[in-house]
């Protein structure tokens, strides 16, 4: 069994370096407990949608995250993100507003990462703490 902490920022890096988000998210930074970002649409009427994600969750082997649409035009974001990302986000992924749910042992599978399981995600203090096992 293996304890990994990073915080946010790590994270976020951690995400970016090894091309973890999906193309349409950028200027992704971390305030506080969040992370903000905004994401690009194809759409000439909502080219962009400010957005932020908050941890929630560990259940089930799935890390789960509260989006938030930062817009005045909330119903006819969340609509869009609805039908237009639900083909874009990565397999690993689910959206279900306003939960983003990861399903990380199908990550570390798509990501070729063997041997490892994630029994647990902690986040305290401003901090991610990974509880692994071996497999």
């Amino acid at each position: 069994m293996a304890k990994i902490t990073f915080s946010l920022e790590e994270l976020l890096k951690i995400l970016i370096s090894n091309e973890l988000l999906p193309r349409q998210i950028i200027r992704a930074r971390v305030k506080g407990r969040r992370v903000h970002f905004v994401i690009r649409t194809d759409s000439f009427v909502l080219p962009f949608i400010p957005a932020s994600l908050r941890y929630i969750s560990f259940d089930n082997d799935n890390a789960i995250f509260e989006l938030t649409i930062v817009s005045g035009h909330l119903n006819k974001a969340v609509s869009w993100l609805n039908q237009a990302l639900k083909l874009k986000i990565p397999v690993c992924m689910k959206l279900e507003y306003p939960n983003i749910s990861v399903d990380i042992d199908r990550l570390l599978e798509e990501k070729n990462i063997k041997g490892v399981q994630v029994k647990d995600i902690f986040f305290e203090n401003g901090e991610f703490t990974i509880l692994t096992a071996n497999i």
